[in-house]
């Protein structure tokens, strides 16, 4: 199992990291410089969060996982990816079935990490700048 993290990571109560064991040519788990992560997230199976990404409690990061950035008019999404200073929060995306439609797990980017936020408080501040806790 691979994981490479980088400097000033914080990592809250019950972060779950872990790479791959098989097949030996997958990617590691990588999370960047600066990145705050959030308590009970999983990131795994050679996932990628870029410097001083943010993400709320609970989020999971897989290479396969949706990641969909809806912070503007028009979404966009990124597999196993998390870019540079997003904001990122649990969510979930409607997908059709032979049964019905279910919400499948996804991230959602609501906004970009302010330069001026503190590393110690930044979960809290970021969450707050896009009214996500009170």
């Amino acid at each position: 199992s691979c994981a490479q993290i980088g400097k000033n990571v914080h990592l809250s109560g019950g972060v779950g990291i872990g790479g791959v064991l098989e097949p030996v040519q997958a990617n590691p788990v990588i999370i960047e410089d600066n990145a705050f992560i959030g308590s009970r997230c999983i990131i795994v199976e050679g996932a990628h969060i870029s410097e001083g990404a943010v993400l709320a409690a609970g989020v999971t990061i897989t290479a396969s996982s949706k990641i969909i950035d809806v912070s503007s008019e028009t979404e966009k999404v990124y597999t196993g990816f998390v870019p540079k200073n997003s904001v990122v929060i649990p969510g979930t995306l409607q997908k059709n079935f032979p049964a019905g439609s279910y919400g499948v797990s996804c991230a959602l980017i609501i906004g970009q990490r302010k330069a001026s936020t503190d590393l110690k408080t930044s979960l809290t501040e970021a969450l707050r700048d896009f009214n996500v806790v009170g």
